[in-house]
């Protein structure tokens, strides 16, 4: 269990350092689910998961760079 969930202070960094590798692992799930539908033949369920896949990739991107120059470094 994440014991930073129950913390009264969490660093903002770590903050989203840990968002975006909860995007990640959520990409992850959304491209495998992508495939599966596809292979399937459904593409009325896979395409609105391409939009979300481009969403979560922008959010990581962010996350990522945020994460890498935060304000405060001086």
């Amino acid at each position: 269990a994440d014991t930073d969930k129950e913390a009264k202070f969490v660093d903002p960094v770590e903050m989203r350092t840990e968002l975006r590798d909860d995007s990640l692992r959520l990409t992850l799930w959304m491209r495998q689910a992508h495939d599966d539908f596809l292979a399937c033949g459904d593409s009325g369920t896979s395409s609105p998961l391409e939009v979300w896949i481009d969403e979560a990739e922008r959010r990581i991107w962010f996350l990522y760079e945020t994460a890498r120059y935060p304000r405060d470094a001086g």
